[in-house]
């Protein structure tokens, strides 16, 4: 996979894929289902969340964070 270093909000679009590295070879993959305001304006990103393993591959749930926490989160664009 290639990844870069940095994403901006511009990159965060729906269909955009972005991971994030985690131990024993898990990486955990978010897929970018929409990206809207709330109510105050806050940015937030809506997005289906899975868990790739050189033995297993499954699909959780989409779920909502803030843009800000989405970018922390998950820093990998593939």
């Amino acid at each position: 996979m290639r990844f870069s270093q940095e994403i901006s909000s511009s990159d965060v679009t729906p269909g955009s894929v972005f991971c994030k590295n985690g131990e024993g070879g898990r990486v955990k993959i978010a897929r970018v289902l929409s990206v809207g305001e709330d109510e105050c304006g806050i940015p937030h990103v809506r997005f289906e969340v899975s868990l790739k393993h050189p033995s297993f591959s499954r699909v959780f749930d989409s779920r909502i964070l803030a843009l800000s926490s989405f970018s922390r989160q998950y820093p990998n664009r593939i």
